[in-house]
């Protein structure tokens, strides 16, 4: 198993647990959505998918 399937194993992980907690994903432009409840944010984890290259931006839309 090289390095760069190990990678994109950490990231999908990474997107999986973020997804449990509210975040959406694009992945083409590699963004996440922050989740509408502040509380359930992560830092560690934001600072880990920064670090793969995703950006952030907050949700402009309603959901319901």
């Amino acid at each position: 198993m090289g390095t760069e399937d190990r990678q994109m194993r950490k990231e999908r992980n990474l997107r999986y647990q973020m997804r449990k907690k509210g975040y959406l994903f694009n992945r083409e432009q590699r963004v996440a959505i922050l989740p509408e409840d502040s509380k359930k944010r992560s830092a560690v984890q934001e600072k880990r998918l920064r670090a793969l290259g995703y950006d952030f931006q907050y949700n402009m839309f309603q959901t319901t």
